[in-house]
């Protein structure tokens, strides 16, 4: 065996404190990079998570708003739907098994009824079909420029006989020849609703519609002369989660779905509304679409 000669740690200190060194550097740069790695795996997973979180929040909100559509549905189905068809069902069945024994007026007013019933079906049944429809986040859509005052002609002849048996008189004071450059059908959709709402809580008198440019957008005003609505009635409307529950002049029941159609496609749209009314008074509605 070699031993190391004395004197030798005092000879090569150098080299020996520049190896400690070396081994030091070494270690470091070790933990270093270790330490390094294992940062980097923690934020690849916490950004996973957040992504995942993301993902699980959208999915909450998704299922959520799913069940509150099925809830809605559920709703207008049982309530407005059902009932107005067993009121057609029973009316004709008994006009069908009687009408030998009925006078004429007895049976004109049964089919008068029944018309009326069909119609009001047939008007949920496109609100249905209409909210369903954009009820989809993914659907894509297009800016088309289209004429206003041609529209509201258009969807004033739709309820053109209902305000006839109601008294009602439409005024389309929208500037002629105006070109708005938006999305067409949700538009089209909102004045629809907008419109029957206005007939269904008016008895008799005017239903206008006026519109005209601004310096940042198209201004649409509403307005009838119905029942009107109370201030816990509008904010009720302007609610997240809301039932309108004035009864219109029939002693119906609104199920909302007219209102709740406007909100969603006028945030689909990036548009505002307000409304004003005063109870026995009369309705207007303001709607603001941006350029």
């Amino acid at each position: 065996m070699q031993f190391i000669k004395e004197g030798y740690f005092q000879q090569n200190w150098p080299v020996i404190v520049c190896l400690i060194a070396f081994c030091c550097v070494l270690c470091y740069i070790t933990v270093r990079i270790t330490l390094h790695r294992a940062i980097t795996r923690q934020k690849i997973f916490k950004t996973l998570l957040e992504r995942k979180t993301r993902e699980i929040k959208q999915k909450n909100e998704e299922l959520e708003k799913n069940d509150l559509i099925k809830t809605r549905l559920i709703s207008i189905i049982s309530h407005d739907l059902v009932s107005p068809l067993k009121f057609i069902h029973l009316t004709s069945k008994n006009l069908l098994e009687n009408k030998y024994e009925m006078s004429a007026p007895l049976q004109d007013e049964m089919l008068f009824e029944i018309s009326n019933s069909s119609k009001e079906l047939e008007l949920l049944s496109t609100n249905i079909l209409n909210w369903i429809k954009y009820q989809n986040d993914n659907r894509r859509m297009k800016k088309e420029e289209f004429d206003l005052y041609e529209m509201v002609n258009q969807i004033f002849s739709i309820f053109q006989g209902l305000a006839r048996q109601k008294r009602i008189e439409f005024v389309n004071s929208v500037n002629s020849g105006l070109i708005v450059y938006q999305y067409m059908e949700p538009v089209r959709i909102v004045l629809y609703n907008l419109i029957l709402n206005a007939l269904n809580f008016t008895e008799k008198g005017h239903i206008t519609i006026s519109g005209g440019k601004t310096e940042k957008g198209i201004l649409i005003k509403v307005r009838d002369e119905g029942i009107g609505m109370t201030p816990e009635q509008i904010n009720n409307i302007m609610s997240e989660h809301f039932i309108v529950s004035s009864a219109t002049v029939d002693n119906r029941k609104g199920n909302g779905l007219g209102y709740l159609i406007i909100k969603d496609l006028l945030k689909l749209v990036d548009a505002k509304f307000v409304i004003k009314s005063q109870k026995n008074k009369g309705t207007m509605v303001s709607i603001f679409l941006p350029l």
